[in-house]
This record gives C-alpha cells, sequence and structure tokens, in this order.
C-alpha cells in the first residue's frame, strides 16, 4: 500500500491520522476517506479504507478495506472488505476467544486486491491531490 502510505505521510503522518481522518476528492472518481479505526487483532494500527458514496441518503462503502498496519515492520494485512452495493462483508482475520484466526484464501485473495486498488489510487491522482492538499496546510 505504498501509494496510501504516501497519502498518509505527505497529510500529517499516522500520529495525525489517529486524531483526524484523511478525505480526499478527485474528479470523477468516488471520495476517497482513511481512517483510524483501533487496535487490530495483532496490536497494529486498524485503519479503514474506504471509497464511498451516497444513495437514497445512505453512506455506501465501495469498497471499504479495513487493513492492520505493523508499523515495526512496515506492513499491511487485510482483516475485512465490505462492499454495500453487492451485499458483501468479509471478515479475513478475526479473534476468537484468545485466538488469532486468519482464513488464509480471503487474506491472499485481499492482499491482491490491495495491491491492484493501491495502484488504482496512484493512477487515479489521489497521491497529488494529498499532495496539493498537504502544501494547502502547510505555513509558508
Amino acid at each position: 500500500m505504498n501509494n496510501v502510505k504516501q497519502i498518509i505521510e505527505l497529510l500529517g503522518g499516522f500520529e495525525r491520522l489517529m486524531h483526524e481522518p484523511i478525505r480526499l476528492t478527485v474528479e470523477g472518481f468516488m471520495p476517497l476517506n482513511i481512517e483510524y479505526i483501533g487496535t487490530g487483532p495483532r496490536g497494529g494500527l486498524l485503519l479503514s479504507i474506504m471509497h464511498h458514496y451516497t444513495q437514497h441518503g445512505d453512506l455506501m462503502r465501495d469498497p471499504d478495506l479495513v487493513v492492520e498496519v505493523i508499523q515495526a515492520e512496515d506492513r499491511w494485512l487485510p482483516v475485512s472488505y465490505q462492499q454495500d452495493s453487492l451485499g458483501i462483508y468479509q471478515e479475513a482475520v478475526s479473534v476468537e476467544g484468545e485466538k488469532l484466526v486468519e482464513r488464509s484464501r480471503l487474506v491472499a485473495d485481499l492482499l491482491r486486491f490491495m495491491g491492484q486498488w493501491d495502484r488504482n489510487l496512484g493512477e487515479q491522482s489521489f497521491v497529488e491531490a494529498a499532495r496539493s492538499l498537504g502544501k494547502s496546510e502547510s505555513p509558508d
């Protein structure tokens, strides 16, 4: 998730993200939100990365990928995936009792999706949008 990581860094890093979500818009694409939502099942930072739109007054996730970031190892691990328009919710990693349960096929599928989506975000100019927003927020 190099492009998502770059967006976060351009807009104040993980420390800022823990207190303030990132919201980016790029003409022709659904808005992108990146939000810190807590501690993940492995003890890392839990982030929601989501495109969204509104339908009949309801916020529709298209998709919402929850990832856990293990900062010391620079690892981005999928936790869940949701796409409201298709009625999809998939949990790749959960804690059941005291045990971490990974659904290895789903984890592998989501890792491939993460790579493709991250490339798409770069091609769709979300990194440039973050760079512009970061420049407008910094004192001159």
